[in-house]
């Protein structure tokens, strides 16, 4: 099975669809939030449906019940607080619920636990992105593009933690990298649309704008909004 770091990426959004769930909207107003969509999370932690150990936590995920969610992964922990995909799991219900030193705390653990996990690592990345410690996230997700160079996701994270530091230059490195990547990474073409934004470079705005309106039109419409 391929590592959890290379499952992550903006493909979640064709899985999304395949799959019949509301991902699309979900995606857009999640890339607003700094938030993994719960299409992309499935992914990461490895077709929950497929591998029966999270069997049960995947109608949680489609239900988006995060309470429900951290609940059950707690119930898993109590019995063994050594499984790391767990501690994902219910990181991740906390991110959801805006609890994010709660997820900064299961992500913590579930590192420790499986540093090889670039998944993981980029998760931990955006709980301490929300909690503003932008060091630690760089030190996350740098781990995690040590794992994995061609994680365009890492890219897209490193890119949204330089631009919030007021690294414009910097963090469009990162984001033309995770477009060498993917060249439809809707994330990557929303944080450098921001930039242009801030900047007042209307050419690099527009040419950002352009390519969501034809990859997917409500996130050049969130944009707008902005």
């Amino acid at each position: 099975m391929r590592s959890v770091s290379r499952r992550l990426g903006c493909l979640a959004l064709a899985g999304a669809m395949a799959a019949g769930l509301p991902g699309c909207a979900a995606i857009a107003t999640q890339a607003a939030l700094g938030l993994v969509s719960p299409e992309m999370f499935a992914t990461m932690i490895g077709d929950v449906e497929v591998r029966s150990e999270f069997r049960e936590a995947a109608p949680f995920i489609k239900a988006r019940d995060w309470l429900g969610l951290t609940v059950l992964a707690r119930q898993k922990l109590a019995l063994n607080p050594k499984r790391g995909q767990w501690w994902q799991i219910a990181g991740y219900g906390h991110l959801q619920l805006n609890e994010n030193a709660l997820a900064r705390d299961c992500f913590e653990q579930a590192v420790r636990l499986n540093p090889e996990e670039g998944g993981a690592w980029n998760l931990y990345a955006f709980a301490l992105k929300n909690l503003g410690d932008n060091r630690r996230g760089l030190e996350a997700v740098q781990r995690s593009l040590q794992i994995d160079p061609s994680s365009g996701t890492a890219y897209v994270i490193l890119g949204d933690l330089r631009r919030e530091g007021g690294q414009s230059s910097e963090a469009l490195l990162a984001y033309n990298r995770a477009l060498e990547i993917d060249r439809a990474d809707v994330f990557a073409w929303y944080g450098i649309g921001l930039i242009g934004k801030r900047t007042r470079d209307a050419a690099l705005y527009e040419k950002a704008k352009k390519a969501l309106e034809q990859i997917y039109k409500p996130m050049a419409e969130q944009l707008e909004k902005t």
